[in-house]
């Protein structure tokens, strides 16, 4: 979830699902493979309704009843199984109890179809936005990560479930004729009218029908419905023989924007692709679409509501978000990392959404890196180093939170940050770039761990690093050094003060001595001194790649050498 400013929400909403999700959860017993979506929006009355096919395989033992997610908002209008048999069912606390017709066996599927309506609403960011484009026309949105996708559609929500992504999503969407609807995956058909459910009354309607064959987590779902202009094209990518299918929807005063701004898509999507591996989703498509919040990492469909710096920038217009935007156009880099972390590899539940976060932020750094040098980068993640609290904050989120109690900026920014570090302590790019491709490709359309990205990293470098993620995963805080140098007739040494936390880091120091010469220290906490092998005082010895470790470093030079104090 991405958003300037806070996010303001029922606290009755919140309490209520926190209930639903500790409870007896039958939710566990099933694990879903598709959601087949008729959807209407009438924009008219802010309506949304929809009949919706969960298709799911049990995985008790057997199942009599199941449990769906559903905000208790909703009217539901009736459920039935495959064969249309009415079923039984009860809603309230968010959650819809449906009674199945008979016992179905575990590693059976079974269907149930949910026919409901509503009038959902929208904030700041999360929520169901019906919106007005500057022109006037419907502009209508979603966004839900941070309630649950439980809040626009009935689902086995990954706002508690993370683990459970279906295979395959298919939408139909109705709407007015004079609108365009676009969600995930590639454009089956278009057609005139509405499904047989339908009542359009004496208006013309659309139905768009969309499907995305590739597991995807539920609030990476999205629907969008507005006055879009449609410009589509074809990009080579890395790693993928065909051309995959490239698009973007934006409003009508927003084109030449998009023109501008989105030239740089063909070249972030090469950075991404050369250093995690292939772009995930090539079936379906590559999209942009221009929603009234700022941004949000839905599949296939990426939702984009910034301000097209690079537009600003040639036209000497002041850019709203330029606090964001030094760098790149954030919401355009971020975003489209998703598709690699967190849309294409999935925490395993949200104690570890530092892989959506954390590896995402890592990648804007990849990105400055490419077009900026390493230099660059450097000094990309110093500056996001400055964020990362020092005494407290732990990346591992704990024991299968909910998305909303893991939620926090420490994901971002200590998340990247730690990759950086991770990166330093390998002192090996080649190792380092194999270990997130390895990484990225076990665990594509599927979920993974903290433990399982340990595991990768030890199969690839072939070290043990239990003691690095007791630290810097599961312990809180970043170390802080105090480093001086100083020389005497028994030689040159440096003293080291490691005393906040309990880490273990390395120390590069690097002097011309005929030839330049570099060592890295392995300094554990505590007061340590370390002579340096060198055969006189030299007179540039100097710490190299502190800003590669996240933490507050401090170095002195005394003596013969001068004083020097870098922070």
């Amino acid at each position: 979830m991405k958003t300037p400013g806070p996010v303001l929400w029922p606290t009755l909403f919140v309490l209520s699902l926190s209930v639903v999700a500790h409870a007896e959860d039958l939710r566990t017993s099933y694990d879903v493979k598709a959601y087949d979506m008729q959807l209407a929006v009438r924009p008219e009355t802010r309506t949304l309704e929809g009949l919706v096919d969960l298709v799911a395989t049990v995985t008790a033992e057997s199942l009599e009843r199941c449990v769906v997610d559903l905000h208790s908002s909703y009217e539901v209008c009736g459920v039935t199984d495959a064969l249309g048999t009415e079923l039984a069912f009860q809603h309230r606390e968010h959650a819809l109890r449906i009674d199945l017709a008979s016992p179905v066996p575990g590693g059976e599927s079974f269907t149930v179809r949910i026919h409901y309506r509503g009038q959902p609403e929208g904030g700041d960011f999360d929520g169901f936005h019906w919106e007005k484009s500057p022109g006037g026309k419907p502009w209508i949105s979603t966004a839900c990560q941070g309630i649950g996708a439980h809040y626009w559609y009935p689902c086995k929500a990954s706002f508690f479930h993370a683990e459970d992504k279906p295979e395959r999503v298919s939408m139909a969407i109705t709407c007015p004729a004079d609108l365009y609807a676009v969600s995930n995956g590639r454009l089956v058909e278009v057609v005139e009218g509405g499904p047989d459910w339908f009542e359009g009354g004496s208006g013309k309607w659309k139905t768009y029908r969309w499907r995305h064959d590739y597991p995807l987590e539920t609030y990476a779902v999205t629907l969008n419905v507005g006055p879009y202009v449609v410009v589509e094209d074809e990009l080579k990518l890395v790693g993928i023989d065909e051309p995959v299918s490239y698009s973007y929807y934006v409003l009508p005063g927003s084109v030449k924007k998009a023109l501008i701004q989105f030239q740089q898509v063909p070249e972030l999507l090469r950075v991404f692709s050369e250093a995690f591996g292939p772009y995930p989703f090539p079936e379906s498509k590559f999209a942009l679409v221009e929603t009234s919040f700022w941004g949000m990492e839905h599949s296939t469909a990426v939702a984009y509501g910034s301000s097209y710096p690079a537009w600003c920038e040639a036209n000497e217009v002041e850019d709203p978000f330029a606090k964001y935007n030094r760098w790149f156009d954030y919401i355009l880099v971020h975003e489209v990392a998703h598709e690699w972390w967190g849309n294409a590899v999935s925490a395993e539940h949200w104690g570890h959404f530092w892989i959506h976060e954390g590896l995402g932020t890592y990648a804007e750094g990849v990105y400055v890196e490419a077009l900026q040098g390493r230099e660059a980068a450097d000094r990309f993640f110093e500056e996001m180093g400055r964020r990362v609290p020092a005494d407290r904050g732990r990346l591992y989120r704990g024991d299968h939170p909910d998305s909303s109690d893991a939620y926090s900026g420490l994901i971002y920014s200590k998340g990247a940050c730690v990759m950086n570090t991770v990166r330093h302590y390998i002192d090996n790019d080649p190792t380092w770039w194999r270990t997130l491709k390895s990484f990225q490709a076990e665990f594509r359309y599927g979920n993974a761990t903290t433990e399982d990205f340990r595991t990768a990293l030890e199969r690839e470098t072939r070290r043990d690093w239990r003691r690095f993620f007791k630290e810097w995963f599961y312990g809180e805080g970043t170390p802080a050094l105090n480093i001086r140098f100083f020389s005497n007739e028994e030689g040159t040494f440096a003293e080291v003060e490691n005393l906040r936390g309990d880490f273990y880091v390395p120390l590069d120091l690097v002097w011309t001595d005929r030839r330049t010469r570099r060592v890295r220290f392995w300094v554990e906490p505590g007061v340590h001194l370390f002579q340096i092998p060198c055969a006189a005082p030299p007179s540039d010895l100097r710490v190299v790649w502190l800003e590669r470790l996240l933490g507050e470093h401090e170095v002195e030079h005394s003596g013969e050498t001068g004083q020097e104090t870098v922070r």
